[in-house]
Protein backbone atom coordinates (compact mmCIF):
# COMPACT_ATOMS: atom_id res chain seq x y z
CA UNK A 1 0.00 0.00 0.00
CA UNK A 2 2.88 2.93 0.51
CA UNK A 3 3.54 3.12 -3.46
CA UNK A 4 0.07 3.97 -3.75
CA UNK A 5 -1.16 7.64 -3.30
CA UNK A 6 -2.29 9.14 -0.43
CA UNK A 7 -6.10 9.47 -1.11
CA UNK A 8 -6.35 5.77 -2.35
CA UNK A 9 -4.38 4.40 1.11
CA UNK A 10 -6.86 7.28 2.88
CA UNK A 11 -9.75 5.47 1.07
CA UNK A 12 -8.29 1.88 1.93
CA UNK A 13 -7.99 3.00 5.67
CA UNK A 14 -11.33 4.55 6.13
CA UNK A 15 -13.05 1.28 4.50
CA UNK A 16 -11.09 -1.17 6.80
CA UNK A 17 -11.66 0.87 9.86
CA UNK A 18 -15.55 0.94 9.34
CA UNK A 19 -15.57 -2.57 8.86
CA UNK A 20 -13.53 -3.20 11.84
CA UNK A 21 -15.52 -0.73 14.45
CA UNK A 22 -19.48 -1.45 12.34
CA UNK A 23 -20.69 -4.41 13.43
CA UNK A 24 -21.66 -5.53 10.11
CA UNK A 25 -24.51 -7.78 11.73
CA UNK A 26 -26.67 -4.79 12.07
CA UNK A 27 -26.80 -4.43 8.43
CA UNK A 28 -30.17 -5.92 6.16
CA UNK A 29 -29.64 -6.55 2.28
CA UNK A 30 -30.56 -2.91 1.54
CA UNK A 31 -28.84 -1.18 3.80
CA UNK A 32 -25.59 -3.29 2.78
CA UNK A 33 -26.59 -2.63 -0.81
CA UNK A 34 -27.03 0.99 -0.20
CA UNK A 35 -23.30 0.92 2.19
CA UNK A 36 -21.44 -0.41 -0.41
CA UNK A 37 -23.05 1.70 -3.70
CA UNK A 38 -21.99 4.73 -1.57
CA UNK A 39 -18.53 3.07 -0.73
CA UNK A 40 -17.75 1.95 -4.18
CA UNK A 41 -18.41 5.94 -5.78
CA UNK A 42 -15.69 7.19 -3.08
CA UNK A 43 -13.70 4.28 -4.05
CA UNK A 44 -14.15 5.44 -8.21
CA UNK A 45 -12.98 8.78 -7.18
CA UNK A 46 -9.37 7.64 -6.28
CA UNK A 47 -9.16 4.95 -9.40
CA UNK A 48 -10.25 1.91 -7.33
CA UNK A 49 -13.22 -0.45 -7.08
CA UNK A 50 -14.52 -1.87 -4.29
CA UNK A 51 -15.63 -5.40 -4.71
CA UNK A 52 -17.10 -8.20 -2.27
CA UNK A 53 -18.29 -11.78 -1.78
CA UNK A 54 -20.13 -12.88 0.80
CA UNK A 55 -19.61 -16.72 1.65
CA UNK A 56 -20.83 -18.41 5.17
CA UNK A 57 -22.46 -14.75 5.88
CA UNK A 58 -18.30 -13.03 5.79
CA UNK A 59 -17.94 -10.79 4.14
CA UNK A 60 -15.43 -10.74 1.64
CA UNK A 61 -13.87 -7.39 0.30
CA UNK A 62 -11.25 -6.81 -2.59
CA UNK A 63 -10.08 -3.61 -3.38
CA UNK A 64 -8.60 -2.95 -6.87
CA UNK A 65 -7.20 -0.56 -9.73
CA UNK A 66 -9.13 0.33 -12.24
CA UNK A 67 -6.92 0.56 -14.73
CA UNK A 68 -5.30 -2.99 -14.64
CA UNK A 69 -7.25 -4.66 -12.66
CA UNK A 70 -5.22 -5.96 -9.99
CA UNK A 71 -6.04 -6.20 -6.47
CA UNK A 72 -3.85 -4.29 -3.83
CA UNK A 73 -5.93 -4.60 -0.65
CA UNK A 74 -8.40 -7.52 0.42
CA UNK A 75 -10.14 -8.71 3.49
CA UNK A 76 -12.62 -10.22 5.36
CA UNK A 77 -14.88 -8.73 7.92
CA UNK A 78 -14.39 -9.83 11.32
CA UNK A 79 -18.71 -10.21 11.85
CA UNK A 80 -21.36 -12.06 10.13
CA UNK A 81 -24.31 -10.82 8.21
CA UNK A 82 -27.69 -11.48 8.62
CA UNK A 83 -27.77 -12.54 4.99
CA UNK A 84 -26.67 -14.39 1.98
CA UNK A 85 -25.04 -13.37 -1.11
CA UNK A 86 -28.16 -14.39 -3.44
CA UNK A 87 -29.94 -11.20 -1.02
CA UNK A 88 -27.12 -8.57 -2.60
CA UNK A 89 -26.26 -9.31 -5.58
CA UNK A 90 -24.98 -6.63 -7.21
CA UNK A 91 -22.79 -5.69 -10.51
CA UNK A 92 -20.92 -2.63 -11.54
CA UNK A 93 -24.30 -1.61 -13.98
CA UNK A 94 -26.35 -2.01 -10.77
CA UNK A 95 -24.07 0.19 -9.07
CA UNK A 96 -23.82 2.51 -11.54
CA UNK A 97 -26.98 2.56 -13.62
CA UNK A 98 -26.46 4.41 -17.53
CA UNK A 99 -28.66 6.80 -18.57
CA UNK A 100 -30.41 7.20 -15.14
Amino acid sequence: MHSRSKEQREAVRQLVYLVLTRDMATFNPDRFKHWIKETDSKFRKVGLMLKFEIRDRFVYFRIKEIRNGRIIYQFESSTRVAFDERDVVLSYEELNPVGR
